[in-house]
């Protein structure tokens, strides 16, 4: 899974997950003993993980779906089940930037501990 912030894709500030399976596609992907996730891309660059071992590639991506928009809750659980985990994203309000632990919904925090 590809967890870091990918410096090659709007680093930390958002990106698009078919970026990241582009790069696993055309490059390869490294442990995370190697690449840590540090939660920030500033001053970072391939050249910091030359040494890194590759552990593992995509052969091919693809939208699930058949295109970008055409996906559905329905079709992605399939697709889980079908061939396993997928690549994904979501649009996060503002207020998510201040989020530390719960559950977080569109009307704030819930306390999960009362």
């Amino acid at each position: 899974m590809l967890m870091t912030c990918n410096y090659m894709n709007e680093g930390c500030d958002g990106g698009w997950p078919h970026f990241n399976v582009f790069l696993a596609e055309n490059g390869h992907l490294v442990s995370e003993e190697c690449a840590p996730y540090i939660h920030r891309t500033k001053g970072d660059v391939c050249k910091s993980y030359e040494s890194c071992k590759p552990i593992s590639k995509v052969k091919k991506s693809y939208f699930v779906g058949g295109g970008w928009g055409n996906t559905s809750e329905k079709k992605m659980m399939k697709e889980i089940l079908r061939n396993g985990p997928i690549n994904g994203d979501f649009q996060a309000p503002s207020m998510f930037s201040i989020y530390k632990e719960g559950i977080f919904s569109e009307k704030g925090l819930i306390d999960i501990h009362k």
